[in-house]
């Protein structure tokens, strides 16, 4: 009698086969968004911002998931401006981009947000 006998091995290979796909995810993640079309702003985004705002393990809203920026939008530009500059939460005080002005950081978190931010 073999180990596995044929219709045992055909059974936990087409389960391990639905188990595995559903790990796969064709969509394309907002952190791979392109960076800041101004080459300064792709500086300070790639330099700062983007260690936090690229990686979904960070907590921190991913650049370009509208769906996360939604909310804090709503809160209002002085708001995130604030945040942005006295930290909030886990994001450190001027988001480790100490050299960063005022329409800097409006300019970063439009680009993030997906919407210019006056």
């Amino acid at each position: 009698m073999p180990l596995f006998p044929p219709l045992l091995r055909a059974a936990a290979l087409t389960t391990l086969a639905l188990l595995l796909g559903g790990c796969r995810d064709d969509s394309e993640p907002a952190a791979t968004r392109a960076a800041p079309t101004d080459p300064a702003l792709a500086a300070l985004y790639a330099s700062t911002c983007k260690t936090c705002h690229a990686n979904p393990a960070s907590g921190a809203p991913l650049a370009g998931d509208t769906a996360a920026w939604a909310p804090r939008l709503a809160q209002g530009t002085e708001r995130l401006l604030d945040h942005s500059i006295n930290g909030y939460q886990g994001m450190p005080p001027m988001g480790l981009c100490m050299q960063c002005s005022e329409a800097q950081f409006l300019a970063l978190i439009g680009y993030m947000a997906g919407q210019p931010l006056h």
